[in-house]
């Protein structure tokens, strides 16, 4: 329904910094900027991405999640991805043209 999708606060958010995760061997320590201010986010993408390939990208991040914490460190918000067996996952990146806290509709 149009309703349920509406809920949804995502946004364009430019990565600002990408760190491993000593006690972990997936996740990725993400620091954005959302347009507003900086956020973290951890995301179980360290097998597929070396940090440097994603500072200066934009993605798109569920905002308004429940903050969770993972590792140690508060996530606020979740990435984009498309996984399958073909790709495995894939982060969804957003051009450069288009500024960071645009809203997805």
């Amino acid at each position: 329904m149009i309703e349920d999708f509406q809920k949804l606060d995502m946004r364009v958010c430019k990565i600002l910094k990408a760190e491993s995760v000593r006690k972990s061997h997936s996740c990725l320590k993400l620091t954005l900027f959302d347009g507003i201010g900086e956020r973290v986010i951890m995301s179980s993408i360290k097998e597929e991405y070396k940090p440097e390939q994603l500072i200066g990208r934009k993605i798109i991040v569920l905002a308004n999640l429940k903050p969770n914490r993972i590792c140690n460190v508060n996530s606020n918000g979740m990435l984009l991805a498309a996984t399958n067996n073909a790709c495995g996952c894939q982060v969804i990146f957003v051009d450069d043209c288009v500024p960071e806290g645009t809203a997805i509709h």
